[in-house]
Parts: structure tokens; C-alpha cells; sequence
């Protein structure tokens, strides 16, 4: 997660996950937009850029759908990219499910801090039930996630809620390494005369959700930094 420094609006990035055919690009065009697209295909990886208002904090949120389901091809990119993660199922194929807990397992290896969802989709669909709801908590609960199951078809509100609350827990982390770094700032400019500005969050909320391809949101500097960080956390 990092802060805008063009405007000072706090930026949120999401990598959302799951076989393919569980509704990814659905949820997050639902969530963004509160339409829903049916089924729908790609076959690169896709970021959607939308300024919002979550919990009357305003957030710059790029949510990257990620077309990959195979564990052989497993984004790393996206996930050192990403301060959040939604790993989502369709709760009438169990093989979803399998896969949506190998996603869960491995992102954990890599960032382990990391704010993670996990989310039954089509509940709508009960009489092609495969996923028992007690299942998916479970895992959830073993993984230390949050759970919810949704039915984007149908525009369940647990849709917002989940999202929300991803959201909210990554600005809260934000706000955590702010004071942290402020500290040390502090100090140091104590030390050497120093002062520091406030950041004040520009409150104008708007903008439409664009999509961006997966040359542009790979290439990122953020992307190289996350990597080398990570890379030297692990030593």
C-alpha cells in the first residue's frame, strides 16, 4: 500500500483470485459499479481503477482480476503487488474449492500478513450445492481469513461488506505503518532540524473504473520494490 503523492489520497491495491468460471471479473465489476456482466472471459490479467468512499475514508483502489487458475502459473506478481487479497469458489464445483485452498496456502507462504478473503460465490445456485457453507468457514477459519458466501447474480450486500472490510483492514495497516514511520522521521528530525507536513486526504470522490492490461500493471516500479522487500524480509 502506498499514498499518492499527486493528490495524498490513500492508494489500496486488491488481487482478486479463483478458478476460472467461480465469477471473478463479476464480483469485482459488481462491487465497483453495483452492475452485473454475467459471464465473462479474459485472457490477461485485468486492473480496475476506481476512487471510493469506504467507511468516510476516500480511497484511490486498484483491483487487479487475475485470469490464471492454474497452481503451475501461480501470479506472484500480483500477490507482491497487492496489500489484500479475495480468493474466490463457486460453492457447486468442488474442484473450485480445492483450488481456492491451494490459492490460500500459497499466498500465505508468501506474505503472510497479508488481508485475505475468502469468498463463496452462487449461492443463489443451492439445489447445485457441491461446497457446504460449513466447509468454506472451516478453511477459513484454519487459514485465519474471513469468510463470506455471496451470490453476485443476485447482488448479495455480504459483497459490499467483504469488500469493505478488506479495504478497511488494509488502511488500518496504512495507518499502522504511518505512525511507525512518522516516529523514526520524528527522531531523526529532531536530530537534524527537521520538520514534517500534514497529509490531508483530498476529499472529492469520482471517477470511472478503467481497465488496464497486464503489461501495463506488471511493469510497475511498486511492483520491483515489493519484490526486492520481500526478498530481503525472507533472508
Amino acid at each position: 500500500m502506498k499514498t499518492d503523492d499527486k493528490n495524498h489520497i490513500p492508494k489500496v491495491r486488491v488481487a482478486v483470485l479463483g478458478k476460472s468460471n467461480v465469477g471473478k471479473s463479476a464480483l469485482t465489476v459488481r462491487y465497483l459499479t453495483r452492475r452485473y456482466i454475467g459471464e465473462y472471459r479474459s485472457n490477461t490479467d485485468l486492473l480496475y481503477r476506481q476512487t471510493l468512499t469506504v467507511n468516510n475514508a476516500v480511497l484511490d483502489v486498484e483491483i487487479v482480476d487475475v485470469c490464471s487458475s492454474d497452481m503451475s502459473l501461480f501470479p506472484e506478481e500480483a500477490i507482491y503487488w497487492a496489500d489484500a487479497c479475495i480468493i474466490a469458489y463457486d460453492i457447486t464445483s468442488k474442484s473450485s474449492m480445492h483450488h481456492a485452498e491451494q490459492l490460500l496456502q500459497r499466498v500465505q507462504q508468501l506474505r503472510s500478513q497479508m488481508p485475505i478473503v475468502l469468498l463463496g460465490n452462487k449461492s443463489d445456485l443451492e439445489h447445485l450445492r457441491e461446497v457446504e457453507e460449513i466447509d468454506g468457514r472451516t478453511t477459513a477459519v484454519q487459514h485465519g481469513c474471513q469468510f463470506y458466501e455471496v451470490s453476485v447474480a443476485e447482488n448479495s450486500s455480504t459483497i459490499y461488506t467483504a469488500f469493505d472490510m478488506v479495504l478497511s483492514d488494509c488502511r488500518q495497516l496504512q495507518a499502522t505503518q504511518k505512525t511507525r514511520k512518522f516516529s523514526v522521521s520524528k527522531m531523526i528530525g529532531t536530530l537534524i532540524g527537521s520538520t514534517n507536513g500534514k497529509v490531508v486526504p483530498n476529499p472529492n470522490q469520482g471517477g470511472t473504473v478503467v481497465v488496464w492490461h497486464k503489461s501495463d500493471l506488471y511493469k510497475s516500479r511498486v511492483l520491483k520494490r515489493r519484490q526486492n522487500f520481500s526478498a530481503t524480509a525472507s533472508l
